[in-house]
């Protein structure tokens, strides 16, 4: 898993945003944030509506499937413990 964060660091512009907002100065970090808005902001200038519900729904598909993740955990390990 660390390989590929540290594969996504070597994308020219999002990486070097990314890089910085890791590795140096403490208020890089309120800029990438500030960059993330701005950059939905120019999303939903463009696309409008459209990208409003993608974006929902999508983001609505990662909490359903973090949710079960973050349950399944507890199922595994118990099945691990009784073998």
């Amino acid at each position: 898993m660390r390989s590929a964060a540290r594969a996504f660091l070597h994308v020219p512009v999002v990486g070097w945003f990314l890089k910085d907002a890791i590795y140096g100065l403490p208020d890089a970090k309120y800029f990438f944030m500030g960059n993330l808005v701005v950059v939905f902001a120019a999303l939903v200038y463009l696309f409008g509506y459209p990208f409003l519900i993608v974006y929902a729904l999508s983001a609505t598909a990662i909490a359903l499937v973090s949710l079960i993740i973050l349950t399944a955990s507890d199922l595994l390990s118990q099945k691990k413990k009784k073998a």
